[in-house]
Parts: C-alpha cells; structure tokens; sequence
C-alpha cells in the first residue's frame, strides 16, 4: 500500500473513531439530561408518607418535610456532569463527521482530476 493511502486510511479511521467517542458522550450525557429531568419533574414522597409535588412544580414555599428531601448538590452535580459531556460530544461527533466529509471530497477531486489528466493526454 502506498503511503499516500496509508494516511488516508488513518485519517479516516482517526475520523470514525473521533464520531464514535462523540457519539458514545453523546449518550452518556443524554442519559444524564433525562435523570435530572425526571427528578425534577416526578413528585415523590418523604419516608413513604408525606407527598411531595415535583420541584419543578411545587409551590414557592414547600411544607417543612418536603423542603429538604432533594438534595440541590445532586440536582447540580448532573447538570454539572452532563453539560460539558453534551459540548465535548457535540464538538468529536462533528469534527469526525466533518473530517470524513472532507476525506470523502479530496478523495472524489483526485478522482476526478486524474480522470482529466487521463483523457487530456490522449
């Protein structure tokens, strides 16, 4: 194999790697979105009695049972968690999509170019 196909071939897999990872954290932080999600929209209760209304929904000032049963530490640490893992998959899951596009394009132009110089010759 020639060398120029051999960095092709590694650029290329770099790229689908870079997608995959982007993918991967894609996943990990939806799935973090959708437990900070769900705690902050299903109502529960306090030592199984006292019910409590979602955060998101309950009154400005809750009953004295309900008010610190959520702990606002854990509600932040998700966001925490899942914000910067959205960015940083976003940002592979692109830059992998964009360096196979590009690949796919310089691939196509030196096809496309040797073709002319092939028939320019005869």
């Amino acid at each position: 194999m020639s060398k120029s196909a051999e960095l092709r071939s590694a650029f290329w897999r770099r790229a689908a790697r870079r997608k995959k990872w982007g993918l991967l954290a894609l996943i990990v932080a939806a799935g973090l979105w959708v437990w900070l999600a769900y705690l902050l929209i299903v109502p529960y209760s306090v030592d199984g009695g006292c019910p409590c209304a979602a955060l998101l929904f309950r009154e400005v000032v809750p009953s004295a049972q309900c008010l610190q049963t959520r702990m606002w530490w854990q509600l932040l640490g998700l966001f925490g968690a899942a914000l910067p893992l959205s960015v940083m998959g976003a940002g592979l899951y692109v830059a992998g999509s964009v360096s196979q596009s590009l690949c796919y394009h310089l691939q196509e132009v030196q096809y496309f170019e040797a073709r002319e110089a092939g028939t320019g010759s005869n």
